[in-house]
């Protein structure tokens, strides 16, 4: 794949159990959809796909992620949880912490979450995280897909996303990094959280979460279907919990809030 060292990456994840196999492409349409059609061909959990660029790659609530040829990481990862339907909402948090730890390690601690899983610093977006789960032969399928900026500069986004997003390159002051670099620190946080979360340990991922993500606690928002409340955390299947003056609601990860501003 054109300037990346698959060689390099293949090195550097060999001895991590959740990844079983890596599938490079020039590009796709999406990983996702590449991914999920792997799964339809029984592909293992724990197969990654990468490609070069994406020419109609996606975000959440159907909003389109800009993915330039060489210069992002577009990466979906294929699981098959075993877990009970009402946790499988702890995997896009999961991923999300994975993906701002992993983040933050190459440019530092101003990179921050904003529910559920879009990453930001100083406002503007870096990276973002898809979960989509269906149903196979054989299970449940659930494939993240993750989309990070990693080598733009400020013109190499459209005039539209300028102000709006930003790369572990202008994070790093103009020093690019090797997307392998990126894809292996990413992979590697991916396996521990994973393995954190299905060894039972929810509330450490969970507790990064909120860390990792200031306005999960204690910010005004708007929800989605009217009405606004106090942001309390996280409930044990990954919903966020919000207090109104109702009761607690909880908004998941499909779903959106809007902050109010003081």
């Amino acid at each position: 794949m054109s300037g990346f060292d698959a060689p390099r990456l293949a090195a550097a994840v060999g001895n991590l159990p959740l990844v079983r196999r890596v599938v490079f492409l020039e590009e796709a349409g999406s990983t996702n959809d590449e991914a999920r059609r792997l799964a339809g061909a029984q592909a293992p959990e724990g197969t990654v796909v990468i490609a070069g660029r994406q020419l109609a790659g996606r975000g959440r609530l159907g909003r389109s992620w800009d993915s330039p040829d060489m210069l992002g990481l577009y990466l979906s990862l294929l699981l098959r949880p075993e877990d009970p339907m009402e946790r499988i909402g702890r995997y896009p948090i999961a991923g999300a912490v994975a993906v701002c730890t992993a983040c933050r390690k190459l440019a530092g601690e101003s990179v921050v979450l904003k529910w559920p899983n879009d990453v930001l610093a100083s406002g503007a977006k870096l990276a973002g995280v898809l979960c989509e789960m269906r149903q196979g032969a054989s299970g449940t399928e659930l494939v993240l897909g993750i989309g990070i900026n990693c080598n733009q500069g400020p013109d190499d986004f459209p005039p539209e996303l300028r102000t709006a997003a930003t790369s572990l390159r202008i994070l790093r002051g103009g020093r690019a990094v090797p997307r392998e670099v990126v894809a292996a620190s990413l992979l590697s946080d991916l396996s521990e959280t994973i393995d954190r979360l299905r060894r039972g340990d929810w509330p450490e991922v969970s507790d990064r979460f909120l860390r990792y993500a200031p306005d999960a606690t204690g910010r005004r928002v708007r929800l989605t279907a009217g009405g606004d409340g106090l942001t309390r955390g996280l409930d044990p299947t990954g919903a966020l919990r919000v207090a109104t003056a109702t009761g607690i609601e909880l908004v998941h990860a499909s779903e959106s809030v809007a902050l109010i501003e003081d």
